[in-house]
């Protein structure tokens, strides 16, 4: 067990690689890529929207990125850009209904990724493995939070 260690986190970037790639792949017929598609996901998980910053935070990209998928996502009717009701300098993204229903069709794409992806592994495997992956972000976070600290 100890002689897989060294290649952990390898293994990890190279399934989060293949995975983002494959899945690039299956959704570029339906005019997103996986990038856009979890900007959409973000976005459903809010009911008024999000902060243009927040969205940016949760999906790991920086302002300009993130600014060029809005306006993707925007010029395709998926999500519009208003003005907060308390700040207007700040820009809230919300998913329209044609975005609702566009994410609605891809979730099916990915759902069978998921199921390509796993269709030999044992469901007791597939716990084991949620379960090991939950826990490495717990703990991934928790050394990022002290190192934030200690550099404060």
């Amino acid at each position: 067990m100890t002689d897989a260690l060294p290649n952990v986190g390898r293994q990890v970037g190279l399934l989060a690689r293949l995975w983002r790639t494959e899945l690039d792949n299956r959704l570029r017929p339906h005019g997103l890529s996986q990038a856009r598609w979890l900007l959409l996901l973000h976005l459903a998980d809010s009911d008024r929207g999000l902060a243009q910053l927040d969205l940016a935070v949760l999906a790991g990209v920086t302002g300009p990125t993130l600014v060029r998928q809005i306006d993707q996502l925007e010029t395709a009717g998926f999500v519009q850009r208003r003005e907060d009701d308390n700040d207007r300098r700040v820009k809230r993204v919300t998913l329209t209904t044609a975005g609702r229903a566009k994410l609605e069709d891809v979730d099916k794409v990915a759902s069978a990724l998921r199921a390509d992806m796993l269709t030999d592994s044992d469901p007791k495997e597939i716990e084991a493995m949620m379960a090991l992956l939950a826990k490495l972000t717990r703990r991934i976070e928790t050394l990022s939070s002290a190192e934030a600290k200690g550099a404060a």
